[in-house]
């Protein structure tokens, strides 16, 4: 008989630690977290800024915001330009990224904490820069070229990385060209 209330006693407090943790997981559930959104979209055209005999630099800006209930951190960011050597290899790429809200020129990203429904700007930097020194006929034939912009951001659940792209379109260089 006591053996049986003791097990019936254990039952009870495990189905109430249960139902304690079900509710708890519902309150974080509403609770929400941050949600990043890089609106690679919406990103303004790639712009000219600087060309010289063996050098073009690019810019263009990309909008993003926190789309989540809660506020988060980006600890990291940065862009890994895409064009393989067997696609084209005319041109030596870098590539830097800086928050428009903190500019800094040394092409280090510093956390920023973002609240929730802030939104801000993100500057890509491109520099092409000719291996034949003559950048006008080098990029005459530039492909599209994919440029993956990837952070590492926390919030209430673990850190993680996410990924946007954009694409430095060959129309936009060729438009460039004529125009500079």
């Amino acid at each position: 008989m006591i053996l049986y209330l003791l097990l019936n006693v254990v039952i009870a407090v495990i189905g109430i630690v249960a139902v304690l943790y079900l509710l708890f997981r519902l309150f974080a559930w509403h609770q929400g977290d941050a949600r990043f959104v890089i609106e690679a979209r919406r990103r303004d055209p790639f712009t000219l800024k600087m060309m010289s005999q063996d050098k073009a630099v690019f810019e263009t800006e990309v909008p993003f915001k926190n789309a989540g209930k809660q506020l988060g951190t980006i600890m990291d960011f940065f862009p890994r330009t895409l064009l393989p050597q067997e696609q084209y290899d005319k041109v030596v790429v870098r590539s830097q990224l800086a928050n428009k809200a903190a500019e800094r020129d040394d092409g280090y990203w510093e956390s920023v904490i973002i609240n929730p429904g802030e939104t801000g700007r993100i500057r890509v930097t491109i520099e092409l820069v000719s291996k034949s020194g003559n950048i006008r006929e080098d990029l005459k034939t530039f492909p599209d070229m994919a440029i993956d912009l990837i952070y590492q951001a926390v919030s209430r659940s673990e850190w993680y990385l996410h990924k946007a792209r954009i694409t430095l379109k060959a129309a936009e260089v060729k438009r460039a060209l004529e125009q500079a």
